[in-house]
């Protein structure tokens, strides 16, 4: 009995000298470090929520959606890194971004928008998920990293003439792209089983049209008189209003297309201009250009506010793309992903 009775005790005393059962304890993944700033896979994953909303809308489960997610989550890592490069030097610099400072910014993206501020918190959380808090603290963050740099390049930016002429020409090759025009042509079928006479007749035939044409005679009666296109004949060559390939009207189908072949030739042509044949399937081509819609660039002068934005824009991106590179090489940065 008395043995019976300690080794009871003794059982006893072990399981009360045992540790109690351990809790289970999460421990957060460190996904990069600045400086003495730990980034956290959660900071991470809250930052994605909304561009993984617009990710899973547009890619199915699976590999090519992994990959995208991978993806996007190793740039967003980036951009937090610089985020916090610049929120340092922000405190530095003593740069501060008020209430007002993101109202100001929030009205300015409404009004080029079209619409409210209410309407487009609205559309930007139906879109993404994005609540207001969200996207407030998305644009301090813009509006932060823009005070920085005007701070840092603004004074030093000098644009010459010869950078605006140069930043004019680009700007009307770039929304030539986009502009709508209306072609005709005169078509001369030339299929491969002519003789080589007879398509140097055709040939021939194509440009003393094209010179009749660039001396006034009138395109469409030339249309109607010499054209094979039975499509287009009776209408003096209209091909009616086409947009560019690749332009927004094209892609969304509001206006059809040109081939490329025939539409590099048309492209270059001033409305009135008159090109040369060129050979399309078993023809060749006569091409003008009607009209073309109006150019919003009437002259540099006119142009020089929204030109020197874009150029501003370009040295500030430059320097942007440098100061991070710099504060980087002076920062601890041990990025994990």
């Amino acid at each position: 009995m008395l043995a019976r009775r300690l080794c009871c005790v003794l059982l006893f005393a072990l399981l009360a000298a045992s540790p109690a059962p351990a809790r289970a304890v999460v421990v957060e993944r460190v996904v990069a470090v600045v400086g003495e700033k730990a980034i956290l896979a959660t900071d991470l994953r809250g930052r994605a929520r909304p561009f993984l909303v617009q990710l899973y809308a547009k890619i199915p489960a699976g590999p090519q959606r992994a990959a995208a997610e991978s993806q996007m989550l190793e740039q967003l890592l980036e951009r937090m890194v610089d985020e916090e490069l610049e929120s340092r030097a922000a405190a530095r610099g003593d740069a501060r971004v008020t209430s007002e400072d993101v109202d100001s910014a929030l009205r300015n993206i409404a009004r080029l928008g079209g619409v409210g501020v209410s309407q487009l918190l609205s559309e930007v959380q139906a879109a993404s998920g994005m609540t207001e808090q969200e996207y407030r603290e998305e644009i301090r963050r813009q509006v932060l990293e823009g005070k920085l740099l005007q701070r840092l390049v603004e004074d030093r930016i000098r644009v010459s003439d010869r950078d605006l002429q140069a930043a004019f020409e680009r700007a009307v090759r770039e929304e030539l792209g986009v502009r709508l025009y209306h072609p005709a042509w005169i078509v001369l079928r030339a299929p491969a089983a002519l003789t080589p006479e007879a398509k140097a007749e055709r040939a021939l035939l194509g440009r003393e049209l094209a010179a009749r044409a660039r001396k006034g005679e009138d395109f469409a009666e030339l249309a109607r008189r010499y054209s094979d296109d039975a499509d287009t004949r009776e209408q003096g060559g209209d091909l009616g209003v086409r947009a560019p390939q690749g332009s927004p009207a094209a892609m969304s189908r509001k206006r059809p297309v040109l081939a490329r072949e025939i539409e590099a030739v048309v492209m270059k042509l001033e409305p009135g201009e008159v090109a040369d044949p060129v050979p399309y399937r078993d023809a060749l081509v006569v091409l003008t250009v009607l009209s073309r819609q109006p150019s919003h660039y009437t002259s540099i002068e006119a142009a020089r506010p929204e030109l020197l934005q874009r150029l501003k824009a370009t040295e500030l991106e430059k320097a942007k793309y440098k100061w991070l590179k710099d504060l980087r090489r002076r920062t601890h940065v041990d990025v994990r992903l």
